[in-house]
């Protein structure tokens, strides 16, 4: 499980973010399908976690995302948008060892992601014996009047000298159903192609939701191996939404199934400025899985 990130021109580039990354009618997402997101007393978002498992840490003023006895280096944009991630690994188990290093970068223009490079390259060894690895991805979002239409992704990986290649598109339609807080769905989270770190844009760290709420995508996977052989998947999903009379989402409906919403307000002193420790029985997020992508050394 793991996170993605960009590149910006702004002059305020790497500082901490200072207060709020977003809120929505003075609202910070509290918990959304099991997400549940906790904050510190600027409003930041300090740890995730997926139902009672602690899945990461963000230590602004040390540039740290954290994962049980893991750490990341995370930069980040002067308007709070994660901007790059770097990691390394040395594990060894009763099955092998890995040692490597990932780094992920994002750009942004205007406030809207346009891109996510992805580079990788570990050694080891497992039950085949030793093996070396090397890996690249790179992803595209296109927009237009204000909505992320599109999305494709390429990735090539040599696995002691045996090339792959993988990618991903996605088109997504909208409806006339503004967003007029601006906030991210857990749709627009899916479609960003970006493994479990996906799910940091609903605290807006990934830059700005679409316009408008999405009424359906169709994204399609396709792998090539070294002789050519292409195994290819499609699928549509479509999705409804119940809002509050603030206008922040009640419920999502994806293929009919409701993923609900809660929030607290910004003044809230409980879900503010907590601790947050990771306890020994904490479900972290794997670096290495997020930048080794959808291949079997995951």
């Amino acid at each position: 499980m793991v996170i993605c990130l960009f590149t910006a021109c702004s002059d305020d580039d790497d500082k901490m973010p200072q207060g709020p990354v977003i809120t929505y009618a003075g609202k910070l997402p509290s918990n959304v399908n099991g997400y549940i997101f906790t904050y510190d007393e600027n409003g930041r978002c300090i740890q995730v976690k997926s139902g009672s498992y602690v899945l990461g840490e963000i230590d602004y003023d040390k540039g740290l995302l954290i994962s049980d006895d893991e750490e990341a280096e995370v930069k980040f944009t002067g308007e709070g948008y994660i901007k790059s991630i770097k990691s390394s690994w040395n594990e060894k188990d009763e099955y092998g060892s890995s040692k490597g290093s990932g780094e992920v970068y994002f750009s942004y223009k205007g406030g809207q992601l346009t891109s996510c490079t992805i580079s990788s390259s570990e050694s080891g060894k497992d039950e085949d014996g030793s093996y070396s690895y090397k890996g690249t991805y790179k992803t595209t979002y296109t927009w237009k009047n204000g909505n992320l239409i599109k999305v494709e992704s390429e990735g090539s990986e040599i696995e002691d000298g045996e090339k792959w290649e993988d990618g991903y598109t996605c088109a997504i339609e909208y409806g006339d159903q503004k967003n007029e807080l601006g906030q991210f769905s857990i749709t627009q989270t899916r479609v960003l192609d970006m493994e479990d770190f996906q799910m940091l844009g609903l605290v807006g760290m990934l830059g700005k939701a679409s316009a408008y709420f999405p009424v359906s995508y169709t994204e399609v996977d396709y792998e090539k191996d070294s002789e050519g052989n292409v195994d290819e998947d499609e699928s549509t999903s479509s999705m409804t939404y119940s809002l509050h009379q603030d206008g922040t989402i009640s419920t999502e409906k994806i293929d009919n199934y409701p993923y609900p919403y809660s929030y607290v307000t910004v003044d809230e002193e409980e879900a503010l400025g907590r601790s947050c420790q990771l306890g020994n029985d904490s479900k972290n997020l794997n670096f290495r899985s997020f930048f080794m992508r959808h291949r079997c050394r995951k």
